[in-house]
């Protein structure tokens, strides 16, 4: 059993090359960027199977990543008090909820034809970048890349936060406020 132990806790500190690997693909075919549907349905899968939170405390790639960055860069202060009393994690979750919700209408939108498609990198919803290069053009149809960079723009814009997090206030801070943990948090709540 210690062998069994000690080989998943030897797989958290390299499943950040997962996260990296996402967004390298992105600049390979940026449908790649659905794979972020994975990463919003696996916590949500393994939460109903083991009715714990296994996802965000053996699994996850972003945690793995900004634990990995965080140990170099941060100095271990304590957490503000929006992201313990439960404030930043209601903002947050709003805010995703938002983006997939905006995310979900224009690409309806755009497959309807009622709206331009945006295929281009977007950080927070607000600020626009530019398209990534992209070495196969798959030829898929422009509500399909729209949807591709919104996911890849919401994908990166959480990493950001997660690492800027990190370097500030210590490993792994985004995981106190991250709408993943704290829907899954609320739904263990609910179940017991």
């Amino acid at each position: 059993m210690e062998h069994a132990d000690a080989k998943r806790k030897g797989l958290i500190p390299r499943l950040f090359i997962i996260t990296l690997l996402y967004f390298l693909l992105g600049f390979v075919a940026i449908e790649f960027a659905l794979l972020a549907l994975a990463c919003m349905s696996i916590p949500f899968m393994l939460l109903a199977r083991y009715k714990q939170k296994v996802w965000c405390h053996r699994y996850c790639p972003r945690a793995s990543l900004i634990q990995t960055f965080g140990k170099k860069c941060s100095r271990w202060r304590v957490l503000p008090p929006m992201f313990t009393d439960g404030y930043l994690r209601k903002v947050l979750l709003w805010y995703f909820g938002l983006n997939l919700l905006f995310i979900a209408g224009s690409t309806i939108r755009i497959a309807t034809g009622d709206m331009a498609p945006m295929p281009y990198v977007r950080l927070f919803i607000a600020i626009p970048l530019w398209p990534l290069p992209q070495l196969l053009h798959i030829g898929s149809p422009d509500w399909l890349i729209h949807l591709s960079y919104r996911f890849y723009s919401m994908m990166l814009s959480s990493t950001i936060l997660g690492v800027v997090a990190a370097m500030i206030w210590r490993p792994r801070a985004w995981c106190a406020v991250c709408p993943v943990g704290n829907l899954s948090n609320r739904l263990l709540r609910h179940h017991t």
